[in-house]
């Protein structure tokens, strides 16, 4: 006696299976963040442009973010740019730093927030992250040790990469830039994130 495979949504339609006995289906595959964007847990932070025109070989602290949600969050993919150049660089070039779990600095004591944006429009998931970006240059954080990110990065340009960093709650990150001659320059930095349903749900 035959055996006939049904959906479960009541429309009658039934599993083909051909004459080697494979059963035919289709599937969709995504990633962890493509899963969080069409589900509203996924955001950007952007600085937008940050003026640095002092501090050749200073360590610039221009974005900080900590995670105060009680599950992980974790940052996907990072970018930057830098853009109205016209300094001399010397030795590496510019340089870019992240440290994680700064203890102060007049990065965070002056606290300017950053919007968190939601990548999925309409979205009412909100994430709750403290977000500050620098209002110019010298800004500073303390208590960093070995860097979690270093890379040189072009006197002008943009540079967005995949990076894969996890903040459990409390926990935080800054990036840093030395423009080593550059200056004055505008820089933007930020990152996307998304709150994986893996670690709320144990999917």
């Amino acid at each position: 006696m035959a055996t006939t495979i049904e959906d479960g949504s009541g429309q009658g339609f039934s599993a083909k299976v051909d004459q080697d006995n494979r059963l035919f289906m289709r599937g969709v595959t995504e990633d962890e963040f493509e899963h969080s964007v069409r589900n509203g847990r996924s955001f950007n932070v952007n600085t937008q442009f940050i003026s640095i025109t002092t501090g050749s070989t200073t360590e610039h602290a221009i974005l900080y973010i900590k995670n105060n949600e009680d599950t992980d969050i974790v940052l996907g993919a990072w970018f930057v740019g830098t853009a109205g150049a016209s300094g001399t660089t010397f030795g590496v070039g510019p340089l870019l730093s992240v440290y994680y779990n700064p203890t102060g600095g007049s990065l965070i004591s002056d606290a300017s927030p950053v919007e968190i944006v939601n990548r999925q429009g309409g979205s009412s998931e909100t994430f709750d992250l403290t977000v500050y970006k620098a209002t110019g240059p010298n800004k500073t954080v303390t208590g960093v040790g070995t860097p979690v990110l270093f890379q040189t990065h072009p006197k002008e340009g943009r540079a967005f990469g995949t990076v894969y960093l996890s903040l459990k709650k409390g926990a935080s990150l800054a990036v840093t830039y030395i423009p080593n001659g550059a200056e004055p320059l505008e820089i933007y930095t930020g990152f996307q994130g998304y709150k994986p349903e893996s670690f709320n749900t144990g999917e």
